[in-house]
C-alpha cells in the first residue's frame, strides 16, 4: 500500500519530538549514581528472588556476633535480624510479599551501607509491547535499554535471575583489541564500571558490578518490563509472521502470552528463533578460498600458521564450552576448600601451567584481588562433550551443564590440594544466590541462524578492500575458536584440533545489517546467534559486539513500528540515524570519538567509503583533489556514472587547499546530477553579506541555504557570512556531505 508522503512525513517528526523528550525521562530513583544493588566493596548486596520477594545479603561479622537492624525505605523491617554464622562469610535474609516492579532501599542500620534493588514483573495472561526481547544477555539488555531510550516499551525475558550474559557471569575481562574502539551501549556500559570503581578503564569488571551496572541501566527506563526467571515457551506467529511469544514463569508453573510489534531472539543458543522456523546452521563449513580457515584445523598460534593434519572438512562440532569461575587469592587467611567434584581425575588437569604462568594470572585479573577463569587447555574447557548441545532438549542440555560445572569445579579442587593453593578459591561475594558459582554456562556458539546476509571469514580478513553502507556496527578481536578436541599431550605446539586464534587475520571490520534479519521470517530479529559461518562467528560472539548488535536490533525495531514494515524493510541508513545518535560506530577512526565535533556526520560518511583516510585530520584543510575525490565518491554512492574533474573548480595546482566557496560549489554540481530537486529557485536577496550575487560561488552557497547546508555548521561560524575563501576543513566537509546525502541514503519516501 502506497502511503500519501505528507502522512509519513509528519508521522516521522512526530516520533521524532517524542523520542526527543522519552530520552530524557529515567526512574527518578535511579538517578543518583549511589543507586546499585551492591555496595562498592560487596559488603552488603541485594538480588531479587521473585515477582515479589528479594534476599539481602551481608558480610557477617562473627566475632561480634552483633544484632543489625534491616532498613527498607528507611523503615525497620520486622525487628532485628540475626546475623548467623555462614560458611562463605555471609550472612542473609530473604523479604516476601513485596510489590512486583518496585524498587527498594535496603539499609544496615541508619548510618549503615545501602543497596537498591527491584523485584520484576509478575507475569500476566496477556500483555502488548512494542518490543519483545528473549533472552537477558549482554545482547538482550543493549537491545531492551536502546529500545527504551527511543521511546519503546518493552519486555525483557531471561531464564534465569540474573541478566548481562557473560558479563555479569564470569566474564570480567573485555574482549577488545582497541580500546578506542570501544562504542555505543558497550561504551555506555564501560564509562558507568569507571564511574563505578572511581578508577581504571573500564576493561576489567567483577561479575556482582556488571550485573549492578546493567540492572540500574534497566531500571532507569520505566518502559522496560522484566520477566525473570521465565522461559519462551512457543512463539505466537500470523503466517510466517512473529507477533509475540507464550511465556511459562518457571518459579509457579504459568503462562501468559506477551505480544509485541516486533520480537528479538538474544539468546545464545537461537532456541526461539528455531521454534519460529527459522533456518540455521551448527557446526564447522569446510574450507574454502573464501574460508582458509574453516573446518578441521591444527594451528599455531604464536606463528598464525595452519599446521599439518589440518585438513579442512567441515562437520557438526561445537567449540566447547566452560562455566567461567571467579576466584580470589585470600592469602595467609585461606580461603574456603571445596570438597571433591564427581568424577574428579587429576590426569585432566596435570598439565595446567603453574598458577603464575596461567592465562587466569596473566590475563585473567580482575578489581579486588580476583581472576576471571578461563584457563584452556588443560583448564575449564571440556571439548568433545557439547557437539549436540545446541539442538539437545533440556534434560541433555542439563546433563551437559552439570559435566561442565564437575570440570570447574575439579580445576580448583586441583589447584586447592594437587598443587597446594589453600590461598585460591571461589570469591565470596560472587554469585551470593548460587553458592558462588557462576549461573550460566558459557556457550560460546550454537545454532547461528541463517540471514540476509551471511558472515564469513573473508568479511573480516579483506575488511580494508570495501565499505558498508550497511554497516550496524564494528568489531575488532581476532576471529577466534576453543578446541573440539581434548587435548592430552602438552608438547604439541597447537592447542587441540579446532582451537584458532587469528590475529594476524583480523583488522576492524564492518558488520552488515542482514547479520541480524532472518530469512523468511517477519517481525523477528536475532541479536546473538546471527548469520555467520563458524570462522566469522568467531569475531562476532565477542560482548561488546554482541551489545552493538541488540542496540542495533532495537533501532530496526523502532523503525518498524514507526512505518509498520517487517524489519527486512527497515533501511540500514535508518538503524544508522538512531544508533549513531547513541554514539554507536559504524566504521572508525583513530582520532575521532563521539566527543568529536561532527562525530555522526564524519562516521556516516566514512563507513560508506567517501572519506579513506583511518586517521581523519578533522582539522585539516581540504585539498582541491581531495575535494574532488570525495565529491566523486558521493556522486557513485547516488548511481551517477558521471564524474567531476578538477577542471570543474581549478585548472591550476590541485593540491592547494579547498575553499569554502570552491567546495560548495563542488557539492552543488555533484548533487545536481543526481537528485532534480537541487536545482533549485534562489531567493531575490543575499544570505551571506561576503557573498554578493555578484560572487562566482553566489550561486552554490546560496543553493546550500536552500537546502539548510549553511555556515552556521562550519568552524568558527560567524553570523551573517559565509567565508567563501577560507580553507574547509575536512570535518566541515563532512557534514556538507552528510547533509546533502542523507535525504537520498534515509529515502523516507519509501511506498
Amino acid at each position: 500500500m502506497r502511503r500519501n508522503s505528507n502522512q509519513m512525513g509528519m508521522r516521522h517528526l512526530y516520533a521524532f519530538l517524542a523520542i526527543a523528550f522519552v530520552i530524557q525521562v529515567v526512574n527518578p530513583l535511579f538517578a543518583s549514581q549511589n543507586e546499585f544493588c551492591t555496595t562498592k566493596d560487596g559488603c552488603l548486596q541485594a538480588i531479587a528472588q521473585g515477582p515479589r520477594s528479594i534476599a539481602i545479603y551481608w558480610r557477617s561479622n562473627i566475632a561480634d556476633r552483633q544484632k543489625v537492624q534491616l532498613l527498607v525505605n528507611g523503615q525497620p523491617c520486622s525487628a532485628f535480624v540475626q546475623c548467623t554464622e555462614s560458611t562463605t562469610g555471609f550472612s542473609s535474609c530473604k523479604l516476601d510479599n513485596l510489590e512486583p516492579n518496585t524498587a527498594y532501599i535496603f539499609s544496615l542500620g541508619p548510618e549503615g551501607p545501602s543497596v537498591t534493588e527491584k523485584t520484576w514483573c509478575e507475569l500476566p495472561e496477556k500483555a502488548d509491547y512494542d518490543l519483545l526481547v528473549i533472552g537477558g544477555t549482554a545482547s538482550g539488555v543493549a537491545a531492551a535499554v536502546a529500545g527504551a531510550r527511543l521511546g519503546m516499551t518493552v519486555a525483557l525475558v531471561e531464564e534465569t535471575n540474573r541478566i548481562g550474559g557473560m558479563a555479569s557471569n564470569g566474564l570480567g575481562s573485555t574482549d577488545i583489541r582497541d580500546p578506542s574502539r570501544s562504542n555505543g551501549f558497550f561504551e555506555d556500559f564501560r564509562r558507568r564500571v569507571v564511574e563505578f570503581y572511581g578508577e581504571g578503564n573500564g576493561l576489567r569488571y567483577e561479575s556482582r558490578v556488571a550485573l549492578a551496572i546493567f540492572k540500574r541501566m534497566v531500571y532507569e527506563h520505566d518502559r522496560i518490563h522484566l520477566y525473570l526467571r521465565c522461559e519462551a515457551e512457543k512463539p505466537l506467529m500470523v503466517g510466517s509472521r512473529v507477533v509475540g511469544a507464550r511465556v511459562r514463569d518457571l518459579t509457579v508453573n504459568r503462562s501468559g502470552s506477551l505480544f509485541a510489534t516486533v520480537t528479538i531472539d538474544a539468546t545464545h543458543t537461537g532456541d526461539f528463533a528455531a521454534m519460529c522456523g527459522c533456518e540455521f546452521r551448527v557446526g564447522r563449513e569446510p574450507r574454502s578460498p573464501e574460508e582458509p580457515h574453516a573446518g578441521v584445523i591444527y594451528f599455531n598460534n604464536a606463528t598464525q600458521e595452519i599446521l599439518p593434519g589440518s585438513t579442512g572438512e567441515g562437520d557438526n562440532k561445537q567449540q566447547s564450552y566452560a562455566y567461567l569461575m571467579i576466584w580470589k587469592d585470600y592469602g595467609e587467611s585461606g580461603a574456603r576448600l571445596i570438597g571433591k567434584p564427581r568424577f574428579y581425575d587429576p590426569e585432566t588437569y596435570r598439565y595446567s601451567p603453574e598458577w603464575t604462568k596461567t592465562w587466569n594470572y596473566t590475563s585473567g585479573r580482575l578489581p579486588n584481588g580476583k581472576f576471571e577463569i578461563n584457563q584452556h587447555p588443560f583448564g575449564i574447557d571440556w571439548p568433545c562433550i557439547n557437539h549436540d548441545y545446541p539442538t539437545a532438549d533440556k534434560a541433555r542440555r542439563r546433563t551437559i551443564e552439570e559435566m561442565y560445572k564437575d570440570r570447574a569445579l575439579g580445576y580448583l579442587y586441583f589447584f586447592q590440594n594437587e598443587r597446594g593453593h589453600k590461598n585460591l578459591g571461589l570469591a565470596d561475594d560472587e554469585f551470593l544466590d548460587n553458592d558462588n558459582f557462576p549461573v550460566s554456562l558459557y556457550v560460546r556458539e550454537a545454532r547461528r541462524i541463517m540471514g540476509e546476509y551471511l558472515f564469513k571469514e573473508c568479511d573480516v580478513s579483506k575488511a580494508r578492500e570495501f565499505y558498508r553502507a550497511d554497516s550496524i556496527g564494528i568489531g575488532d578481536y581476532p576471529m577466534d575458536s576453543h578446541a573440539t578436541e581434548d587435548l592430552k599431550d602438552p608438547t604439541r605446539i597447537d592447542k587441540g584440533e579446532g582451537e584458532f586464534w587469528l590475529r594476524a587475520f583480523t583488522p576492524w571490520y564492518q558488520i552488515p545489517y542482514g547479520v541480524i534479519v532472518p530469512k523468511r521470517i517477519d517481525g523477528l530479529l536475532v541479536s546473538t546467534a546471527v548469520s555467520a559461518t563458524h570462522v566469522g562467528y568467531g569475531t562476532l560472539r565477542m560482548e561488546p559486539v554482541r551489545m552493538s548488535l541488540g542496540q542495533a536490533a532495537a533501532a530496526s525495531a523502532y523503525w518498524s513500528k514507526l512505518y509498520s514494515i517487517e524489519p527486512r524493510r527497515v533501511r540500514a541508513a535508518w538503524v544508522q540515524d538512531r544508533i549513531l545518535s547513541q554514539y554507536a560506530y559504524i566504521a572508525w577512526n583513530s582520532d575521532i570519538n563521539r566527543e568529536s565535533r561532527h562525530f555522526k556526520a564524519i562516521n556516516f560518511v566514512v563507513a560508506r567509503g567517501i572519506f579513506r583516510n583511518e586517521s581523519f585530520e578533522p582539522n585539516k584543510a581540504l585539498t582541491i583533489d581531495e575535494a574532488v575525490t570525495v565529491v566523486n565518491r558521493l556522486l557513485e554512492l547516488e548511481g551517477s556514472h558521471e564524474r567531476l574533474t578538477h577542471a570543474d573548480i581549478d585548472r591550476g595546482n590541485t593540491d592547494r587547499v579547498c575553499t569554502r566557496g570552491e567546495f560548495a560549489a563542488l557539492l552543488v554540481a555533484a548533487k545536481q546530477k543526481t537528485s532534480p530537486d537541487w536545482i533549485v529557485a534562489l531567493p531575490p536577496w543575499e544570505s551571506y553579506s561576503d557573498v554578493p550575487a555578484s560572487s562566482p560561488f553566489f550561486f552554490a552557497v546560496e543553493t546550500l541555504k536552500v537546502k539548510r547546508i549553511t555556515a552556521l555548521l562550519f568552524e568558527a561560524p560567524e553570523r551573517g557570512k559565509f567565508k567563501p575563501e577560507q580553507p574547509i576543513t575536512r570535518a566541515d566537509a563532512a557534514q556538507a556531505i552528510y547533509l546533502a546525502h542523507r535525504p537520498h541514503a534515509m529515502n523516507y519516501w519509501m511506498p
